[in-house]
């Protein structure tokens, strides 16, 4: 035995959290449109600007999200590994 241990229950409530916070990241991408805010150099600038951060925004938001799915995965992963391994037992057990 390694001592290592999964809590596939833990790793779930992380994804659900990562997944929040992706939401949380995704609703924060400002609007491509500032309307007009004066000068057209000004509201070109303003609106290069907010869309330069509606993309780091948004790659922010695929990672988190992206983090979520692969730790449901790994939480899928352990509980599939925890019921073959059960199953085994159990027939070697009799």
């Amino acid at each position: 035995m390694t001592g290592f241990h999964a809590d596939p229950d833990a790793l779930d409530a992380l994804a659900r959290q990562l997944a929040d916070t992706a939401g949380e990241y995704a609703a924060a991408v400002p609007e491509s449109d500032v309307g007009d805010l004066g000068p057209p150099a000004v509201s070109g600038a303003l609106a290069a600007l907010a869309s330069e951060w509606a993309g780091r925004i948004r790659v922010v938001h695929d990672e988190f999200a992206a983090s979520a799915d692969r730790v449901r995965a790994a939480a899928k992963a352990y509980r599939t590994t925890d019921a073959a391994a059960t199953d085994e037992l159990g027939r070697t057990d009799g």
